[in-house]
């Protein structure tokens, strides 16, 4: 089966960028189903490469290779092979995100791994009908003894999928447990965010917890299950963390006792800007912080609100900073481009009325890659600011 391009637009797809819209497709071949295999070629019939169709998606095309090769169970274990291969520098964990999604040419699959436990995301109608063949590879390369799905995402729905959870292989547990440095971690595989755990920020617990000195108050909003407070209370910090999430606190609460420093970790229930309102009230100060909410720019025009929201919320908490004070700040939105983060913070110190100095930019880990001609693999964007 053949899908042709407008003239031109086969350029970008031989540039390695992965994906095809209703807008660059010229015709498709007639029989096609939605979700198939299809060879693409230019409008002037010249082969481009091979990848998935769907013409009801919100990306038609999603490409998968530019060589004449079958996609079979030898093409999906090399690729699995060739992602786990780029992760060897990763350390300090046996946790980490070993496929990501188009960064790592399996456009639409998500896994992470915790432990012997794989959490799996299957997220477009191609890789559905691929199912089997993808995790009879995962199984094969990465040798773990029970994988779960969570392939409960929006992307599903777009693609005319129903959402999907529930195990695939081997017995996995109540509990997965894994770790990072020196603090243990659970989770519920059913009751937890997305995958389970936002590995992503690993870096950022790092390089914000190497801040902390012992006595510190610090101050964790929108915590989730309060992987930042936890490295602060262990590096000897006083913590609270913030969340409207109860099953999250709870977590952090059994975690903050697994690893001996509950009496280090508070918790405030509540919408994080009304509890920041609140504490700032009560006359609260701390000595770092970290401001990392949900993805509040979903879509390009977001951008804006989500910019008010930060400069509210970290003015709020640079408040309560005491001098010199550090302050991390995330987005973990691709519409939300650095510049629109140092605008805010921006916003938000001249509302507060303190001067504050950029420490450092960051991104995503490793284990997420970010590949230059794919601008949208770029999401996680942070700023290390140190406030006067």
């Amino acid at each position: 089966m053949k899908v042709r391009l407008k003239a031109g637009k086969d350029k970008k797809l031989l540039n390695y960028y992965p994906f095809g819209y209703a807008a660059d497709i010229f015709e498709a071949e007639a029989g096609i189903s939605s979700g198939d295999l299809v060879d693409v070629h230019a409008e002037s019939g010249t082969f481009v490469g091979r990848g998935y169709y769907n013409e009801n998606g919100s990306i038609p095309l999603r490409m998968l290779t530019l060589r004449r090769e079958p996609v079979d169970l030898k093409f999906f274990e090399k690729r699995i092979n060739r992602a786990l291969e780029r992760r060897k520098t990763i350390t300090g964990t046996d946790a980490m995100r070993i496929l990501h999604a188009e960064a790592d040419g399996m456009p639409g699959v998500v896994v992470d791994r915790f432990g012997d436990t794989l959490a799996v995301q299957l997220r477009n109608l191609g890789v559905e009908k691929q199912r089997e063949v993808i995790l009879e590879a995962l199984k094969n390369v990465t040798g773990a003894t029970s994988a779960f799905e969570r392939s409960d995402t929006g992307e599903r729905v777009k693609e005319g999928l129903e959402q999907k959870t529930g195990l695939l292989w081997g017995e996995v547990p109540a509990k997965v447990e894994f770790f990072e440095d020196d603090l243990s971690f659970e989770f519920s595989p059913m009751e937890s965010q997305k995958t389970g755990f936002f590995l992503d920020q690993r870096d950022n617990r790092r390089l914000l917890r190497s801040f902390i000195t012992p006595g510190m108050k610090f101050l964790d909003v929108y915590s989730y299950v309060g992987a930042f407070s936890l490295h602060a209370a262990r590096a000897g910090a006083k913590t609270l963390a913030i969340d409207k999430d109860s099953t999250a606190l709870h977590t952090l609460e059994t975690l903050a006792k697994r690893n001996n420093v509950a009496s280090e970790v508070g918790m405030r229930m509540g919408d994080a800007l009304e509890v920041l309102g609140a504490i700032e009230k009560e006359g609260r100060k701390f000595g770092a912080a970290v401001f990392d909410p949900p993805t509040l720019a979903k879509r390009k025009d977001d951008v804006s609100n989500a910019k008010r929201i930060f400069a509210d919320g970290c003015a709020k908490v640079m408040r309560m900073l005491e001098p010199g004070g550090v302050l991390l700040v995330s987005s973990c939105s691709h519409y939300m481009r650095l510049e629109d983060m140092l605008d805010a913070c921006r916003l938000a110190a001249g509302q507060a009325e303190r001067q504050a100095e950029v420490l450092t930019a960051t991104y995503q880990p490793a284990d997420h890659p970010w590949m230059l001609l794919v601008p949208e693999s770029l999401y996680l964007k942070s700023l290390l600011l140190r406030v006067e």
